[in-house]
């Protein structure tokens, strides 16, 4: 385990080393989970997972429904299972090549 000790301002900023911003390939903007656990501080960089979590929580107080761990879980079920559709629907067009590629869409927008 590395260890480095950093000094809070008195805005309540640190700067992480730069070490770490490269390890995790943090730059200008990148978000950071913060989780207290017991007395400890814990730094995460946020997750696809994390951001779906936040989009699944606007979508139930948008609906009016609340906001508990149990339809958290609910709702994330539903989007796993629909992604992986999602993928297995690309996977097969990828193998039929029934695809467009980057490239094709790159000449088709410059045309537009």
């Amino acid at each position: 385990m590395i260890e480095y000790d950093v000094t809070i301002s008195s805005k309540g900023q640190f700067v992480l080393p730069k070490e770490i911003r490269d390890k995790f390939k943090l730059g200008t903007g990148s978000k950071i989970k913060v989780i207290v656990e017991g007395e400890q501080i814990i730094l995460r960089p946020r997750s696809v997972a994390d951001e779906f979590q936040d989009l699944i929580k606007a979508d139930l107080a948008k609906d009016g429904k609340p906001v508990s761990e149990q339809t958290l879980k609910e709702y994330q079920i539903q989007l796993s299972k629909a992604l992986d559709r999602l993928v297995s629907e690309a996977e097969q067009e990828y193998s039929k090549k029934e695809y467009v590629s980057l490239a094709d869409l790159k000449r088709e927008n410059k045309s537009v």
